[in-house]
């Protein structure tokens, strides 16, 4: 046990010199009647200390928004606006500090303490940096000295891609569609081109008209194998629903890509996203016989340039071998409630948190029973505009535990996010999902839907599979 310190403490010393020398000053008039000059000279050089410590822009907050920030904060950049330059951060300098403090940039938006998964999150602000940026927005807001400041960092580029265009096309929707009335989604073919096998390790989506582009999902499909139409090869499908509507590219695809055609997900991307990149040593597996369809949700309700043209350009980089693939598996059991016959679901209106959860065993998510456990290497929640929370957590036996929560989602700022430590997925193991939605605004239920309008409860995972003979 430790023994009680009977020795003052340091507030209690300084307390003690003080009055001693109080008394002393009272006692020896001389000295007392020059005490205020001694207290204004020792105020002054507080005040420079002080002054000398208030941290400056170039030489104090620069580093940070160079390091975390101005890779989005740029001319060309994903954010509005910029944080490579002064002028500009010093006008937004009470916004930023709000921002920064609050948890919501830069956008990081799953629960990172460890309390609810154990992520790679190098990307969020230390207390230190929240510390400088805070001391800095509420002080002077003192500009400092540009020389020796960091560089602004080049906008992201995925580095060693190869490029793909989608054709140029302007949304059309059916405003009297109740699950998509501000919304189309087309599906585009896209000849990859590849000689060989090869792995996709990292992509970059870049929309040529952001503010329409709602998600885009990549599927890769076998055009010479047989589709699920009696006779037809997928390649037979795909032509059917391109020349379906010759006047416009592609196709109309709720969902995936057709109903008649065999496919599986390579990788989706959401507004928020730049350069992504597969942990090291895996990768999504694309045959040289496989072909792209590249799914587009467009989204015009309320945007600027919604009759504007888009052409969404696909960056995406190939390595010949990997250690494991990378598999993309999404769900949604919110959504696949309008397919039950006695569906669909609905979230009731005026609610700030209309709550939705689904389940689904590992058997479910078509993983093979027979493996061994799997690793999760990464989480992309999706909800559209009135989504509020987001929970996942995986029950193995009676085990239960949390690996993902969002309790503030931003449907602007959407991301795929790393595991640091890799959860389990036992034979034996069941995800539970859990979203809740703001609908004070609707005066109906809210349908599930494909509209941005209507709501998603959506689980996208990253998983690592052992390779294939």
């Amino acid at each position: 046990m430790k023994q009680h310190d009977e020795r003052p403490s340091r507030r209690t010393t300084r307390t003690t010199r003080t009055t001693r020398t109080t008394t002393l000053l009272l006692h020896a008039p001389g000295l007392a009647a020059s005490v205020p000059l001694l207290a204004l000279s020792l105020g002054c050089a507080a005040q420079e200390a002080e002054t000398a410590q208030e941290p400056t822009f170039w030489q104090d907050v620069a580093p940070i928004t160079a390091s975390k920030c101005a890779a989005c904060h740029q001319e060309g950049g994903l954010a509005p606006f910029r944080l490579d330059d002064y002028v500009s951060a010093k006008a937004r300098a009470g916004a930023i500090d709000d921002a920064v403090r609050g948890g919501h940039m830069p956008p990081f938006l799953v629960k990172h303490d460890g309390s609810c998964g154990d992520f790679k999150d190098d990307e969020t602000l230390t207390a230190e940096e929240l510390d400088v940026i805070h001391r800095w927005a509420t002080g002077a807001r003192a500009e400092g000295d540009r020389a020796g400041a960091p560089p602004t960092p080049p906008v992201p580029t995925l580095e060693g891609g190869v490029d793909y265009m989608t054709p140029p096309i302007t949304p059309l929707v059916d405003p009297t569609d109740p699950l998509a009335a501000h919304d189309e989604w087309r599906c585009f073919p896209v000849d990859p081109s590849l000689d060989a096998d090869r792995f996709i390790t990292g992509y970059q989506v870049t929309p040529g008209v952001r503010s329409i582009v709602h998600h885009v999902t990549v599927y890769r499909v076998t055009p010479s194998e047989a589709s699920l139409a009696e006779g037809k090869t997928n390649q037979d499908v795909m032509t059917e629903l391109d020349e379906a509507s010759p006047d416009r590219p592609g196709w109309e695809c709720f969902g995936g890509p057709a109903d008649e055609l065999p496919f599986q997900p390579l990788f989706a991307w959401a507004p928020g996203q730049d350069v992504v990149e597969f942990p090291g040593g895996t990768g999504a597996p694309v045959s040289a016989k496989d072909a792209f369809v590249v799914q587009v949700h467009y989204n015009i309700h309320d945007h600027a340039g919604a009759s504007a043209e888009d052409s969404t350009r696909l960056r995406l980089r190939y390595e010949d071998t990997v250690e494991r693939r990378a598999v993309f598996i999404g769900d949604d059991g919110f959504m696949t409630t309008l397919f039950e016959p006695d569906g669909p679901d609905t979230l009731p209106p005026g609610q700030q948190d209309a709550a939705y959860t689904w389940r689904r065993t590992r058997a479910e998510l078509t993983l093979d029973p027979a493996l061994p456990p799997i690793e999760v290497l990464g989480v992309m929640p999706h909800m559209h505009e009135r989504g509020r929370t987001f929970d996942l957590r995986v029950r193995s036996g009676t085990q239960e535990s949390c690996i993902a929560r969002v309790n503030d989602w931003d449907v602007h700022w959407q991301g795929v996010y790393w595991y640091r430590t890799l959860p389990l997925l036992d034979p034996s193991s069941s995800l539970e999902v859990t979203c809740t939605f703001d609908t004070r605004d609707a005066e109906a239920p809210v349908l599930p839907g494909w509209g941005t309008q209507n709501e998603m409860c959506n689980l996208n995972l990253l998983v690592a599979l052992p390779m294939t003979p």
